[in-house]
This record gives C-alpha cells, structure tokens and sequence, in this order.
C-alpha cells in the first residue's frame, strides 16, 4: 500500500485575473502565500510523515512542494508528468475571451469532453493517464510509504475522476480549492479511501476572495 497525499497549488496572479495557464506559469498572490502557511499549519498538526514530496516543475507547484518538503523535512524530486495539461494556444488568453469567442472550445475543455485537444495542446484524458502512470510506477516501488505529490487544478479533476470512478468524464465533479488536498491509499493499482478537496484549514480565508477552481482562472459560477 502508498499512501498519496495530493496537494493544488496556492493561488496566483493569473487565477485571480481569469487567464489560462496551463503550462505557463505566474507569481502566487499574497493571499496564495497565506494559503500555503495555512494549509503547512494543518499538515504540521497532522499525523501525516511524508517520505518524498513530488512537484511539477512549474514555478507555482515548485515553491509549494519546496514548502511542503522542509515541513515534512524530506526529499523533493521534480517530476515533469504532474504538469498541468497543456492548453495550447489558449494559454495566456483570458478564460471570459475564451467563452467570448470560442465558445464550443471552452465547453468542450472545461465541462463536457475529456477527450478534446486544444491547438497545439493535449487532451484532458492524455494529462491524466501521464500522471497515473506516474502513481503507478511509484506504487511498484514505494511500498508503505506515505508520499506527498503537488500538481495542478485541471489535471487533479481528471486524476481524482479516474481514481473514484474509472474513467475521466466525470471530472467537473471534482473541482478543487487551490491549497486543498486529497488523501487516497494505492494498493496494487486500485484506488481505496479517497477523500478529496480537503480544504477547512481555508477557512478563515473565505471571506477576503472567492476561490478559483482551476488553472484556467475560472470561478466556481463562471464554470458553472
């Protein structure tokens, strides 16, 4: 058995403008910063003893595994496979000029297809199969251990999906804060004991600004 500890990154300055990020990358806001002392603290007060925290290595899942490893006071290894999915030509743009003047292309990327491929970009259901195979060659190698990975919003969706039901489709359902967290136990290959979108140490944070639940910037009522 693995334990796996899956953290989003902190909140940055293109979630709060609404620009897709995918693969690109912007600084955390203060508040993000706040995130991350917040979501340490519930860690620091948890039973959790991590082994190795993994992190994209874009800037914003970076600093927070660098965060997460002194914390845990453990190793932390880059891993290209927990990127977020690559958005193409729609990375930079704003999420409201994406429903503005591809609308067909912003349903089909953020609600209905798992399967659709933005220009120049992959599709939902490829970003996750590259971070599930990921999981699994760990799982081959990391029995009992209790391991920490920090990824991104839109590629948890379709990971947390296939984890709780098999399959990407699913995967609006599984929109999650930046700085929350989900928990799951691997044992050879099967998904047991999720809890996922773990986020009461956000509290007190609620009322400053609406959180955004993806790396395309967008709100929970924009997605809606």
């Amino acid at each position: 058995m693995m334990k796996v500890i899956l953290v989003r990154h902190a909140e940055t300055e293109w979630n709060v403008r609404g620009i897709i990020q995918g693969q690109r990358d912007s600084k955390l806001t203060h508040r993000g910063e706040c995130q991350t002392s917040a979501l340490l603290a519930a860690f620091a007060a948890s039973d959790y003893r991590v082994e190795c925290v993994y992190a994209s290595p874009l800037g914003r899942t970076w600093q927070m595994g660098q965060s997460l490893a002194e914390s845990f006071r453990c190793s932390l290894m880059a891993e290209p496979a927990l990127k977020e999915q690559a958005f193409g030509q729609f990375e930079g743009m704003s999420s409201a000029q994406l429903l503005q003047h591809h609308p067909n292309d912003a349903n089909a990327l953020f609600q209905l297809d798992a399967e659709y491929c933005p220009p120049e970009g992959e599709s939902l259901t490829h970003a996750s199969q590259r971070m599930m195979r990921f999981l699994y060659n760990l799982e081959e190698t990391l029995h009992h251990q209790t391991i920490c990975i920090v990824s991104h919003g839109h590629v948890i969706q379709g990971v947390l999906a296939m984890l709780k039901e098999g399959a990407v489709d699913g995967f609006p359902r599984y929109a999650q804060p930046n700085a929350s967290y989900s928990v799951f136990d691997l044992i050879n290959g099967r998904c047991v004991a999720l809890r996922w979108g773990i986020a009461t140490h956000l509290r007190h944070l609620e009322q400053q600004l609406p959180f955004n639940h993806s790396d395309t910037g967008t709100t929970p009522v924009s997605r809606s």
